[in-house]
């Protein structure tokens, strides 16, 4: 009895290792048994048919896709026919892990097909914008970036109408790829919800950049020149107007400066007169001083009779 227990024993240990699977946080199984979906299992321990079932783990985090994962520039023309690259994101997550799988399972990359289906969209949607609609990160206005990413996003996810789960992938995917800009197919279809449409940056080709930022130049140039002599304009009515002021100044101090001087010389004058009138000979006195000193400075030759009035109060009379 003993020596059937341990085979056994070994047999259940190895059905139930065989049997039993772990499915990890952030992922699920898909359940196949002779390779047809039979279930789905989410994170935790499970057990399987040996022998007969197959677990297929997929993972079920939100997952990001860049445009350049191509390898590709994406040009777009927008709405003046302008040539643009434009470099963006999306991220998405499965919530059909068995629709899914059946894309994969045929051959198919998911992220092809998302990517197909998001330049469609973003080839529509721009044709439909300029430069400066695009560039507008605006909410509040319908021609801006922000509500062109929503509405591809709507776009790309559709309605549960629109999403076809009982259509063959193989056509669905046939459509896809045959007319990725006006096909209405939703990514539900394939098992794939689009969580966010994000553009990084927009760029003009390299071949028209360098003409692009020739004509800006340019204008920059003309708009300097224009400030320049708006300074200048400015610069000489404000000097023009200060010479003005200054003569101005000058001027009525000039004016202010010889009132001043005529009144106290008018002042000075009738002083003087008030002061003579009381005593003309001492007024004449002082006439004949000042005269004196005029007359007599530097080598002048003056001929004159000694016997002139000039000379009256140079004679000496004796005291008798």
């Amino acid at each position: 009895m003993r020596k059937l227990l341990i085979p056994v024993v070994l047999i259940l240990i190895g059905m139930f290792f065989s049997s039993a699977y772990v499915v990890e946080e952030g992922t699920r199984g898909v359940v196949l048994r002779f390779n047809k979906i039979i279930g789905l299992s989410n994170p935790g321990l499970h057990f399987k048919v040996p022998g007969m079932d197959s677990i297929k783990l997929i993972d079920a985090k939100i997952q990001t896709t860049n445009s350049s994962n191509n390898s590709k520039e994406q040009r777009f023309f927008n709405v003046q026919k302008k040539e643009l690259i434009v470099d963006y994101f999306v991220q998405w997550k499965i919530v059909d892990f068995n629709r899914y799988y059946e894309t994969v399972a045929g051959g198919n990359n998911v992220e092809d097909l998302l990517l197909a289906r998001l330049n469609g969209r973003l080839r529509a949607e721009i044709g439909k914008l300029s430069n400066k609609d695009i560039i507008n990160d605006s909410n509040a206005d319908t021609k801006s970036r922000n509500s062109l990413m929503i509405r591809v996003k709507d776009a790309l996810n559709g309605t549960h109408q629109d999403s076809i789960d009982s259509a063959p992938i193989d056509k669905l995917v046939a459509d896809t790829q045959k007319d990725p800009e006006s096909n209405k197919t939703s990514l539900r279809a394939f098992g794939v919800e689009v969580i966010d449409v994000r553009i990084k940056q927009i760029n003009f080709p390299a071949e028209v950049s360098g003409s692009i930022y020739a004509r800006m130049r340019a204008e920059r140039e003309v708009i300097a020149r224009d400030k320049r002599f708006e300074g200048v304009r400015k610069a000489e009515e404000t000097r023009a107007t200060a010479t003005l002021e200054a003569t101005k100044i000058l001027s009525e101090a000039e004016r202010q400066s010889r009132i001043i001087r005529g009144e106290g010389d008018a002042n000075a004058a009738k002083l003087y007169a008030d002061a003579f009138g009381k005593d003309m000979v001492f007024f004449s006195f002082i006439r004949s001083l000042k005269a004196y000193e005029q007359s007599f400075t530097g080598n002048d030759v003056m001929v004159i009779s000694p016997d002139s009035e000039f000379f009256q109060y140079m004679k000496l009379k004796s005291n008798k």
